[in-house]
């Protein structure tokens, strides 16, 4: 009996810079594989088959996919086991910390020819240098694009009804709760919503949220208290011994974008834009708290001019990013040209005979 694959981003280029819930992933999981190697693609068809070992198996998985390359994975974690192999390398370094137990590395570092990385030396370093000027273009852009923002959530921040909407939360969460309480401590699990992309705005929203059965989205302008609800939220759901899944919002990483409870197959998300989704099967459901805040025409026309600036800021921040995805890409495929395939094709094999005699 297969297993599902869920698809997930790992990370996100936010306004706070870029912001990953790999350390998380880390420290939730019971085994870690630290997958070592120079920029590549290669390691991305590693993760697949690895995972395709253990959905056949019948184990649940989750693929987390680049935000550049949306074909391109940089781990994948098997959930039953809770076992991870994470691409431990660029762009982002991370290193073991319980060596000779639940963290392994695994090193591709060997099979790169020496006298080809020499032969393209030059090249990759002015390539590198001028991706990451892109890059710092594209993540000033977003925090500027997140300072818009704040401007646009004040009017609604000054002029919300807060006590009928904090009525109507407490009606949920009675309506959610009331016959939940768990003598167990609860866990708590982070994933990323989505992130912006060289294609614009990204999320996965569906693939999550596919065998949920009960989805509640809620409807709110910015600056409406819905991050500081769904906290809230998460919150209740712990205290009753609930496990909880925070799903971290890829503008404002202080701020989430969903709460899933999975042993009630429940999730509430923020169904608001770049991220908006109406119901279309049973279970679904609107929380609506536009009604606790109505724009008078001057307040109107101050929001429209503010989204019009946070638009064209985002707009830029795409244009700059598909200028870096375009440097990274030429120099993963130019990495990838100095390998040593038999080498390679090595080490591969003996992470597959490894999985291979792992008892599952």
């Amino acid at each position: 009996m297969n297993g599902t694959i869920t698809h997930q981003f790992g990370r996100a280029y936010t306004g706070q810079g870029v912001k990953h819930i790999y350390n998380e992933l880390i420290g939730e999981a019971r085994k870690v594989y630290f997958i070592k190697s120079p920029p590549t693609f290669r390691l991305s068809e590693l993760f697949r088959q690895v995972g395709f070992h253990y959905l056949k198996r019948g184990y649940d998985i989750e693929w987390f996919h680049d935000p550049l390359h949306a074909d391109v994975l940089e781990a994948v974690y098997i959930k039953g086991n809770r076992t991870l192999f994470l691409q431990a390398a660029h762009p982002l370094s991370f290193e073991p910390k319980y060596y000779g137990s639940t963290h392994q590395v695994i090193s591709f570092y060997e099979a790169y020819d020496d006298a080809k990385l020499k032969e393209h030396g030059g090249f990759l370093r002015e390539k590198t240098i001028h991706s990451e000027q892109w890059l710092a273009k594209m993540l000033q852009t977003m925090t500027k694009a997140k300072e818009i923002h704040d401007e646009w959530e004040q009017p609604y921040i000054v002029g919300m009804d807060w006590q009928a909407f904090d009525q109507q939360a407490e009606e949920l969460f009675e309506n959610v709760f009331s016959s939940f309480n768990f003598n167990k401590e609860a866990l708590k699990t982070h994933r990323l919503m989505g992130t912006i992309t060289p294609e614009g705005a990204k999320d996965h929203f569906a693939s999550l949220t596919k065998g949920v059965k009960r989805r509640i989205f809620i409807k709110g302008y910015p600056g409406s208290g819905k991050s500081t609800m769904m906290k809230r939220f998460a919150a209740k759901a712990e205290s009753v011994g609930l496990n909880t899944q925070l799903g971290w919002c890829g503008l404002d990483c202080n701020s989430i974008d969903y709460v899933y409870l999975p042993e009630l197959q429940t999730i509430l998300f923020d169904s608001t834009s770049p991220h908006e989704y109406e119901p279309e099967r049973s279970g679904d459901e609107i929380f609506d708290v536009r009604k606790f805040r109505e724009l008078n025409e001057e307040e109107q026309i101050f929001v429209n001019q503010v989204k019009e600036r946070y638009q064209e800021e985002i707009r830029v921040a795409t244009e700059y990013l598909q200028v870096f995805s375009t440097d990274e890409e030429t120099i993963r495929e130019t990495m990838d040209m100095c390998v040593n395939n038999y080498k390679w094709r090595e080490i591969e094999d003996s992470v597959y005979q490894m999985i291979e005699n792992i008892t599952i």
